[in-house]
Parts: structure tokens; C-alpha cells; sequence
């Protein structure tokens, strides 16, 4: 072989070894992963999956990066906000992508092409959560420091109905079903040493079910109910079970079937710092959760029994996601086979559930 040929498989080998580098596939990966993702920008606040467009969002710091969720090859960079992105979700159909940031704006994006299709600046705070309906033609979004839920219409970003207001502005986390149509809300209640948690329907004017607890106590006196505040909450399909995560290292599973439950349903203790990041699998049977300890657990929602733990990031975990989808949970689709988490230090890996644990 002479040297021009070597040097060109040499050169077409570099090539290959570049692209497999760039796509997330080589290297060392964590036992469980199957890939990982390099954003190349920090933090990874949040992801979302879409099924019918078989694409991830990764919002990383202020722009929101799309992935195909086969090969993960970076597809499309979604450029508009100003500073952090803080949430991102698909619309069922795959044709609408909603973001919220730090910016105090959502915006709309058409999914397929990633043009930005509106910008609404109404909030007065941070946008920590946006959801679809689960007919796609509606959106939801929600912060910490602003004290109304606004919907939006889908087709052009347009108001969809009065915002409901809640009178507070000192929330420490807001979430959304899977569907929109329910919203969780934690703050800090009058007493310093009190806690409220409600959880709201879409068009209502009172909470549909509400957790009030004193630091370390719930209502009936004992000692189940978090010790610290509480930063992170997540729904599961249904708004049957919530999840609430705290700064005191802890998970509680709430039944909110219940108008006022005075008891978790299980308390999920193993992670070594404050919660972060929080994910229902869609047919609600399992739990992700991600701390600022660096690790992913698992959970089985039903019995409280940890089922495994997942290292590899060297940041604070910022976001994880079963790779389904939940507004559409009930209706046939499958149980998610792999999880996705993102990081501080800007990467994002996939986890596969069939060589972690069964999600039957």
C-alpha cells in the first residue's frame, strides 16, 4: 500500500471516529447509557420528547437544540430568547414547540422548520413550565415569581382564555400534567414554618386539591412531610399521583385523588443533596429523579422501592425525561424504553430501561 493510500484511509478513519464523537456513540459511556450528547453549552435546563416527530428538544443555556431521537445528530438550533431556557414541550401532533425562559417570555416555534411563530411577554417573572393539551391546540405556561397560569392557543400564540391568578408571587415551584389541563403550584404560606401546596384545574377558581404542612410535620402531626422547602414538582398522566422533591433530599409521592391528603404515599430517600429534576413514566408506574448529588434514580412509584442509580454526570442534574409520550397516555401507546438526562456541564445522556430495570 503507498503512502497516498494510507494517508487517505487515514484521513477517512479521522472522519468517521469525528462523526460517531459528534453523535454521542463513542467514547467510555456510563453503564446503562447508549448515548450521549455533547450540547456544547451549559446548563441543559430541560428536554422534551415528541413520538410522531421522533425528535428531542435540549434547551442549553439560551437556545434550544433538536436532536434526532434515533441517531441523535443535532438537526436544528431554535435562536430567540435572551437568556436561560427553562422549559420546553412538544405539542403532541410534533407540529409546535413552546419555550419558556428566563427572558419572562414563551414562544411559540413551528417544530418541522424552527421558525419562530410568536413571542408573548405578558409574565412578569421566569417561565419555569409549559405543557400542550393533548389535543395540540392549546398551551399552558407558568413561573415561579409571576402569580398567574396563562393558556394560549396553539395555531398562532394567541390568548386562549382568561389567566388564573393566584395570589402570590414567592412560588418555589409550578408544574403541569402532562395534558395542561392541571397545574401544581408549592410557596411558602403566611407562617414562615408553613408550607402550602395546591394543585389547580384548568379554568378553576379554587384549588382542586391542596398539601399544607408545617417543616417536618403534616397535618395530623407526624413526622412524613418535607423538612425543607420544596423546588420541584411533577405530575403523572392523569394528575393522579404528584410528586413532590426538596432541598432536604427527599422525594414524596402524594395521591391527589384526595382533596386534602394529610400523608405522602411513600417517601423516596437515597439521593445525597436537594432535588432537581423530576419525571413520571407515562403510565405513571415509575419515577426518575435527578439531585444536585450528580445521579439519576429510579423508582417504583406503587411500593416506594428504589430501583437503580445512575452515575456518569459530572454537573448537577437540570433535567430528565422518559422518552414517551404522556399526553397521550391510556390510549395504547407503549411505555417509554429510555430515559433521557441533561446536565451542568452540558451533556445529556440516554439511559436504555430494558438493560436498567422493566417498565411494564
Amino acid at each position: 500500500m503507498d503512502m497516498k493510500m494510507t494517508k487517505l484511509i487515514s484521513f477517512i478513519l479521522s472522519l468517521t471516529v469525528a462523526v460517531f464523537l459528534a453523535n454521542g456513540f463513542a467514547g467510555d459511556l456510563p453503564v446503562g447509557a447508549i448515548a450521549q450528547i455533547d450540547t456544547g453549552q451549559k446548563p441543559v435546563n430541560a428536554i422534551a420528547y415528541s413520538r410522531v416527530a421522533n425528535r428531542l428538544a435540549v434547551a442549553a443555556a439560551e437556545n434550544i437544540r433538536i436532536y434526532d431521537a434515533n441517531t441523535y445528530k443535532e438537526l436544528m438550533v431554535f435562536a430567540g430568547h435572551t437568556d436561560s431556557v427553562l422549559a420546553v414541550a412538544f405539542s403532541p401532533d410534533g407540529k409546535r414547540l413552546v419555550s419558556g425562559g428566563s427572558d419572562k417570555t414563551v414562544r411559540l416555534w413551528d417544530a418541522e422548520t424552527g421558525k419562530l411563530l410568536s413571542t408573548r411577554e405578558e409574565h412578569t417573572g421566569p417561565i419555569n413550565a409549559v405543557a400542550f393539551s393533548a389535543n395540540s391546540e392549546k398551551f399552558w405556561s407558568g413561573g415561579n415569581t409571576d402569580p398567574t397560569i396563562r393558556s394560549w392557543f396553539s395555531a398562532d400564540g394567541g390568548k386562549a382564555s382568561k389567566s388564573a391568578f393566584m395570589p402570590t408571587d414567592a412560588f418555589t415551584a409550578t408544574a403541569f400534567a402532562p395534558d395542561g389541563e392541571i397545574a401544581a403550584r408549592a410557596f411558602d404560606a403566611a407562617s414562615a414554618d408553613e408550607f402550602l401546596i395546591n394543585v389547580w384545574a384548568e379554568g378553576g377558581l379554587k384549588p382542586k386539591a391542596s398539601i399544607v404542612f408545617l417543616f417536618g410535620f403534616n397535618k395530623s402531626g407526624g413526622l412524613s412531610a418535607h423538612a425543607d422547602s420544596v423546588n420541584v414538582l411533577t405530575l403523572s398522566a392523569g394528575a393522579q399521583t404528584l410528586a413532590t422533591g426538596s432541598t432536604d433530599k427527599t422525594i414524596q409521592l402524594w395521591n391527589m385523588e384526595i382533596e386534602e391528603p394529610d400523608k405522602p404515599l411513600h417517601v423516596l430517600a437515597g439521593h445525597t443533596e436537594g432535588i432537581t429534576a423530576m419525571d413520571f413514566s407515562i403510565n405513571g408506574k415509575r419515577l426518575a429523579s435527578g439531585s444536585s448529588d450528580k445521579k439519576v434514580r429510579l423508582w417504583d412509584v406503587v411500593t416506594g422501592q428504589h430501583l437503580r442509580t445512575l452515575t456518569g454526570h459530572i454537573g448537577e442534574i437540570g433535567a430528565v425525561t422518559f422518552l414517551g409520550d404522556k399526553a397521550l397516555a391510556g390510549i395504547g401507546f407503549a411505555e417509554a424504553k429510555t430515559l433521557a438526562s441533561g446536565s451542568s456541564d452540558g451533556t445529556v445522556f440516554i439511559w436504555d430501561l430494558n438493560e436498567i430495570v422493566s417498565t411494564d
